[in-house]
């Protein structure tokens, strides 16, 4: 295998890598558009690609990215002023957004923000192709051809058409796999010290989850390197584990400005219930083997096209493979495999968190090591006929037992058959023409085109099958931006005047227009939404979605004043854009009421109380009420309020829809599910008769649920909310900056009590009062308070995200100790040997 000698040196071999992967680049990125151009989908069709949490999550991400680059967003790389009422932005950017790649958002217009994500996530696509062709190129010499051919399987490999052309930032993970293999290469060559450390940060700092897969992978990866060389001494190997493990060391270190933020801003977030693991039985684990299959992220996905499938499957019947390399592989390949299948191993991959969408969210580790045992079995040797009829034979063992999978899709077996005979039909004209003497280069450039067109071929109609099928049982959660899109934004950019108020574009489209379509509202779709902040708006009467994870906006005038939300948009028709001003308190107000200790407690089971002791006033009645169910299921509640007066109906843990007698419907949900992955959100339901009869009827359909015994129903007063509103102006703020993590409010001459400022109170927040003490602002209901101690007539307010001081410092040990170990490596390769 490899002997100390030859790993002492350079290999030599970076050059000739250069072709075979671009040529896998090039071939990945042509499938892919391709695939996509067959299907009509965006941007070659009609039809959306924004599957699930491509649109409403991740586009409105890059979305909000370009603001940030452009200097036209509200908030900076530390804090999203436009989302959830203002909530950090680190942790979200390096979840989401990490990548260096995403960078390229800022060279497209913003209202082709979609097109910029396709193009980023066809570059990771084609990036990981290439890199697992120069990576097994480092491994082993061995046919270039081969290994261009093996990198393409890889880069549209099942787990990337399936999991991760949709979830771009997990692509990161299928590039960070080959350059962790790498890594650890380098590692048993004792070259490329500082780039290891570097590739690592790098590819922590993109995508940290699928990091953490690949970063074990790439562990199985050298250990299975390691023992399966027979010429190497012990204490080399030793040495070469430990090299591989400082080099992932001091590359996390370097990341930690990132990681510690997102782990502590995890800590906080909104959490939801872990998914429950069952493995799929084995007939449906294997059938994903194979071409032609679909399984909507509920079994993995490890296609790596037949002719690599084939390859690795030649291995153990190769005789130029040496034994060792051959047990050593097949029982990693196994024992991976296993691992999969295994309840607490499979916690293991996800960081010990199951998912509850996709189940196999590290599937694409098995396909990195499957194309790897495959160039193990030709790098030695091409296959001969004995090895290709053996690893045929396993080949059709794996389709018989999958014959009854109901995830092979319709031509699976000709695909298969034709696929597997031309590979063994191009292999075996090769060995015999290497039989023969003679010139054989033009034969064997023949045998190379006519696989690359045969994985071409098949990987392009796999990826068809998978993304028509996937889309038939995943929704597609938002088209791409279009001529109404434009005209939403157009509304909201020319109603907002931030700081004076917030202008709320809704969540009528996705969770996140806030930051697709600009203004600052209380829409966010992210894992990391603070659970605080979530806890804050269900107490108010807002609703969520996602288990919790995607708060929603709530269209009610006292909640507006609270936030100074003084523009609202609202959709109409087919998306026609309808803006509404109104008169609201700056977002700083005083109250010289509260206890000069601590603010008042506002928790309380009531959302009409929890309103007014925001508001420091009673705007509402909270009728008592008597309702009667019928044998429809459906509801009536019966309730007294002041005529005039505005109803409001708070069912949060139910499904349906609702109207005053007469009136209008109004939807209370519009999922499957509420209670357990959404919750509604307040509605008003007109105003009340002149007769003071509150009559509601409540429609569940074909889904009877229970109802709250107490306040569901709530009468709102305008007038009073009306001389709160001007009693909060006439104390309030009378000027308000925001700088991109900082809030700055000049107050009424000396002002006592506290400064109420309408942002959500979440960990990293520091406020001084006419530039005294650094304090950490109160909780008062949610919101931050600051104590003004006496008079003040100026409050400031800063925000730092937890873990970031800390993670700088450790960054830059890690940076010293890095340049110090590379500088100690470059100064011995210098010393004169004796």
């Amino acid at each position: 295998m490899v002997s100390e000698d030859a790993v002492e040196g350079q290999s030599g071999r970076g050059r000739s890598a250069l072709l075979p992967a671009g040529v896998a680049a090039v071939v990945v990125a042509a499938v892919f558009v391709a695939s996509g151009v067959i299907r009509g989908t965006y941007p070659f069709g009609s039809l959306s690609r924004s599957t699930n949490d491509l649109g409403t999550q991740y586009i409105p991400f890059f979305a909000h990215l370009w603001d940030v680059l452009h200097g036209q967003g509200q908030g900076d790389l530390l804090f999203n002023w436009q989302s959830a009422f203002g909530v950090g932005f680190l942790a979200d950017l390096g979840v989401d957004l990490g990548s260096p790649l995403s960078l390229l958002v800022g060279l497209f217009p913003r209202d082709k923000v979609d097109l910029a994500v396709f193009v980023i996530t066809t570059l990771k696509l084609s990036l990981a192709a290439a890199a697992m062709t120069a990576a097994l190129l480092k491994m082993r010499p061995g046919p270039r051809w081969v290994a261009a051919i093996l990198g393409v399987s890889y880069g549209v490999c099942g787990w990337a058409l399936d999991d991760g052309s949709y979830v771009p930032m997990w692509l990161d993970g299928l590039t960070a796999l080959p350059m962790f293999f790498l890594v650890a290469e380098w590692s048993l060559r004792r070259t490329n010290r500082l780039l290891s450390v570097l590739v690592v940060a790098v590819f922590w700092l993109s995508n940290f989850y699928t990091a953490y897969m690949a970063t074990f992978a790439g562990g199985i990866y050298l250990l299975a390197r390691v023992l399966s060389s027979s010429d190497l001494s012990w204490s080399w190997r030793l040495r070469s584990l430990v090299r591989h493990g400082v080099s992932f060391a001091l590359g996390m270190a370097l990341v930690a400005p990132i990681l510690l933020p997102i782990i502590l801003a995890n800590r906080a977030a909104t959490p939801s219930p872990s998914g429950i693991f069952h493995p799929s039985a084995i007939d449906l684990f294997l059938s994903r083997l194979l071409p032609i299959t679909e399984g909507v992220g509920k079994t993995a996905s490890l296609y790596v096209g037949t002719i690599a499938l084939l390859l690795a499957l030649t291995m153990p019947f190769n005789r130029f493979v040496p034994w060792r390399p051959k047990v050593v592989w097949v029982i990693t390949i196994v024992g991976v495999a296993w691992s999969f299948r295994w309840a607490p191993t499979q916690e293991f991959w996800h960081a010990f968190d199951t998912p509850n969408g996709s189940q196999y969210r590290e599937a694409f580790v098995l396909c990195g090591l499957l194309v790897a045992v495959a160039w193990v079995a030709v790098a030695h040797k091409l296959p001969g006929p004995l090895a290709l009829l053996g690893g045929g034979a396993l080949l059709a063992l794996i389709a018989v037992l999958s014959d009854g999978s109901p995830l092979l899709k319709e031509h699976w077996k000709p695909v298969l058959i034709a696929s597997g005979a031309t590979t063994s039909v191009a292999f075996g004209t090769i060995w015999l023409l290497r039989r023969k003497p003679g010139p054989r280069r033009l034969p064997v450039a023949a045998a190379f085109a006519v696989l690359l067109a045969v994985v071409a071929l098949e990987t392009t109609w796999t990826a068809v099958v998978t993304d028509e099928y996937r889309s038939k049982v995943l929704s597609t959660s938002a088209d791409p931006w279009n001529a109404a899109r434009t005209k939403q934004y157009d509304a909201v950019r020319a109603a907002q005047d931030w700081p004076k108020y917030r202008t709320d574009p809704g969540t009528s489209v996705t969770p996140n227009d806030p930051m697709l379509l600009g203004g600052q509202g209380a829409g966010l779709y992210s894992s990391l939404l603070p659970y605080s902040v979530n806890q804050m708006m269900t107490t108010l009467g807002f609703g969520w979605s996602g288990y919790g994870r995607a708060s929603r906006t709530l269209d009610n005038p006292v909640t507006d004043a609270i936030f100074s939300v003084g523009a609202r948009m609202r959709l109409v028709g087919n998306g026609i854009p309808q803006i509404s001003h109104k008169t609201v308190p700056p977002l700083v107000t005083v109250r010289r009421r509260l206890d000069p200790a601590t603010p008042a407690d506002t928790n309380t089971p009531n959302p009409y109380v929890a309103q007014e002791r925001l508001l420091g006033s009673t705007v509402y009645e909270v009728p008592d009420y008597k309702g009667t169910r019928f044998a429809t299921g459906d509801v009536k509640l019966v309730a007294k309020c002041a005529p005039t007066s505005i109803a409001y109906l708070y069912m949060p843990r139910v499904g349906g829809r609702a109207r005053l007698d007469g009136g209008d419907w109004h939807e209370l949900s519009s999922t499957r599910r509420p209670g357990i992955n959404t919750s509604s959100a307040m509605i008003e339901l007109g105003a009340v008769p002149s007769t003071g009869i509150v009559l509601i009827e409540v429609n569940f359909g074909a889904d009877p649920q229970g109802i709250p015994a107490h306040n569901a129903i709530g009468c709102l007063s305008p007038a009073a909310l009306d001389k709160a509103v001007h009693g909060l102006i006439a104390t309030g703020a009378t000027d308000v900056k925001a700088g991109g993590h900082s809030i700055h409010a000049t107050l009424p001459a000396d002002s006592k009590g506290w400064a109420i400022v309408s942002v959500p109170k979440i960990d990293g927040w520091t406020c001084r009062a006419n530039g005294g003490k650094a304090q950490v602002p109160s909780d008062f209901g949610g919101l931050m308070a600051v104590s003004l101690n006496g008079t003040a007539s100026r409050v400031d307010c800063t925000f730092v995200p937890p873990g970031l001081r800390r993670g700088l410092a450790i960054a830059a040990a890690a940076a010293v100790l890095a340049l110090g170990i590379a500088g100690i490596g470059a100064v011995r390769r210098r010393r004169p040997t004796s």
